[in-house]
């Protein structure tokens, strides 16, 4: 029992939603733990607080995985430095790793790093990611995704188990072949069926891609609005995958 709790990953939905701003739906953001690593992928607006309601801290983040420049995928990035820098009472000292598409790193050149500057008390990495590199316990791997010009999906593994975040993503042969196996799988499901848009998975599609790549379990994520229930999704992915569908809420947990 203790090997398997040593070798799990942890997952905390801290948004659920989108760029529409929801009261039930922070805009997008996960944490992610093994051992004791912490990782954020993306961070929307938001996330900093939702990391306190779930009794986490912005001081104890190891990295940030961005998938793409949209900014409903990281607008909580520069609060996040601004505030490992100036919290009263508090010094970092280890470093932070910034880790994104090539694309999101020369943003960050130009948008981030102009305003803040560099920090003098702890060093800030920034790394593009192409392909796979290994982080703390996490071995990472990546795909370009449908979506635009940067976007791209993660897969994190830890102790024989993996973890599959598609970020905003169309159907694609590639999402496929990097969720194969995985035990969770977390979609972009923005939409319904009949709302179907161009760059992003609809629920009917989430489930075509989880039976097809063969994950264990399927994570419904980035919930734009719609006229029907957000549960309905649920029902529209099981129509093609037979596995566990779980329609995501913010704080909510999961431990593979």
């Amino acid at each position: 029992m203790l090997d398997l709790i040593c070798n799990s990953m942890k997952l905390i939905v801290l948004g659920s939603g989108t760029c529409v701003p929801s009261l039930n739906r922070n805009a997008p953001g996960y944490y992610l733990e093994a051992g004791d690593t912490g990782i954020l992928v993306d961070c929307g607006s938001g996330t900093l607080l939702q990391l306190e309601r779930a009794g986490r801290s912005y001081r104890d983040i190891d990295a940030v995985f961005i998938t793409h420049t949209h900014p409903d995928h990281f607008a909580d990035l520069m609060p996040l430095i601004h505030a490992l820098r100036a919290t009263p009472g508090f010094k970092r000292t280890k470093t932070l790793f910034i880790v994104g598409p090539a694309l999101f790193i020369e943003y960050y050149d130009r948008a981030v790093a102009t305003v803040l500057g560099r920090p003098r008390e702890f060093s800030i990495q920034v790394t593009g990611i192409s392909g796979r590199m290994d982080f703390g316990p996490f071995s990472v791997r990546t795909t370009k995704t449908v979506h635009s010009e940067d976007s791209i999906a993660y897969r994190f593994e830890h102790g024989g188990r993996a973890m599959v975040f598609t970020g905003d993503a169309d159907y694609d042969e590639g999402i496929v072949d990097l969720s194969r196996g995985a035990d969770l799988l977390i979609a972009d499901c923005s939409f319904p069926d009949a709302n179907k848009a161009r760059g992003h998975l609809s629920a009917r599609e989430c489930g075509l891609v989880a039976r097809e790549a063969g994950v264990k379990r399927l994570l419904l994520s980035h919930i734009y609005p719609a006229d029907t229930p957000d549960i309905d999704r649920v029902r529209e992915s099981r129509e093609e995958f037979g596995g566990e569908v779980v329609l995501a809420g913010d704080l909510m947990e999961i431990s593979v």
